[in-house]
């Protein structure tokens, strides 16, 4: 039982320790601001029945300062009314595709970015979810200047404002991101599989794009962003995390059951790859964050402070970080669903079945 304890106290203090040590990095060590002309940035939008958020994406990007930008929105057979939105905003720099049937053994969401990739003209391309907000008009350029003055041989991905309902299930994005990645080690990483991209935000130079084409190399994967992250990382390119909540708000969700679905349908495959793996992680993480904080008071406030650091970080209210007990425990709840329905071959999204390993 004391070495129990004593490795449980070790992975809470790793995870303490990291959560610090992104959280002085994200705040003190921000890229500089590249002075020269800007290249031209495609931003790239995936959509399936966001007719409800491209208006605000689409205007929010109307007013931006940026030079040289054009922005292209894949509708992948929406059933809603997504490609009307994106007609009624087309200009010179806002454009439409609209998608075909989707190849045997591509998901919806990688296909729909391989598309824009063929179409973008851009020398950059960052890739944005529908649900995005520009928050200001110089929120592009801003993010456009810094990716010029990162370093060499590397990419950016953005941590953004997380909006929307189901906070008590969305904050744990940034939970998962600022506490269990290493960004601070940046080029440094021991291995791969510490690496990732936020599928919300991220920022590829063209040339490394076409050379590499990451959505290509993880089509079949429903967890495309962490994958492509890896993937990225084995190639010598190095993704780098970016404050970019003064630039980007996601309103990731419009109610708490869309959030749960939205979970459900990718957190087996953070857990792993398997059925076994993904619930041999789930039990150490039920063990980590609701048997041993409630088991002994210290894990409880290791606990605490570790959602402090992350909601903080992540401009969530105070009211959030109060319940980090339930955010843990739906997490649970929603890793045990995920898992049973992945193996059931039932996970769906948006109208779409999503075929995932089990």
């Amino acid at each position: 039982m004391n070495l129990l304890l004593w490795i449980i106290a070790l992975i809470h203090g790793s995870l303490f320790v990291n959560a610090i040590a992104n959280l002085f990095r994200f705040r003190r060590i921000r890229f500089k601001s590249f002075a020269g002309n800007l290249p031209k940035v495609s931003v790239l939008v995936p959509a399936r029945n966001e007719a409800e958020n491209l208006p605000r994406l689409l205007s929010s990007f109307a007013i931006q300062d940026h030079p040289n930008a054009e922005l292209i929105v894949y509708d992948d057979l929406s059933e809603d009314g997504t490609w009307d939105i994106i007609v009624s905003h087309q200009k010179e720099t806002i454009k439409g595709l609209q998608g075909t049937e989707l190849p045997e053994r591509w998901v919806g969401k990688v296909h729909g970015c391989y598309q824009l990739s063929l179409a973008a003209t851009g020398r950059v391309f960052l890739f944005i979810d529908a649900d995005t907000e520009f928050r200001e008009p110089g929120s592009l350029q801003a993010m456009c200047r810094r990716f010029e003055a990162r370093p060499e041989s590397t990419i950016l991905t953005g941590m953004t404002l997380l909006k929307g309902e189901g906070q008590l299930i969305v904050t744990m994005v940034g939970n998962l991101i600022l506490a269990c990645i290493p960004w601070w080690l940046g080029k440094n990483l021991p291995s791969s599989r510490l690496s990732a991209v936020n599928g919300q935000c991220w920022m590829i130079d063209q040339d490394d794009y076409r050379r590499l084409e990451p959505h290509r190399y993880v089509k079949d994967q429903v967890l495309e962003d962490v994958m492509i992250g890896r993937y990225l990382y084995r190639q010598g390119l190095i993704p780098l995390l970016d404050d970019v909540r003064q630039d980007l708000a996601v309103y990731m969700y419009r109610s708490f059951w869309e959030a749960w679905k939205g979970f459900r349908k990718n957190t087996a495959a953070a857990l792993g790859e398997s059925t076994l793996v993904s619930t041999l992680t789930l039990v150490v993480y039920f063990v980590l964050f609701f048997v041993a904080p409630f088991s002994n008071i210290w894990f409880l406030v290791s606990m605490y402070g570790l959602k402090w650091i992350t909601d903080r970080t992540t401009d969530q209210p105070w009211t959030v970080t109060l319940l980090a007990p339930i955010s843990y425990f739906l997490t649970i709840l929603i890793g045990v669903d995920s898992i049973i329905t992945r193996s059931r071959g039932r996970i769906e999204w948006k109208g779409r079945n999503i075929k995932s390993k089990a």
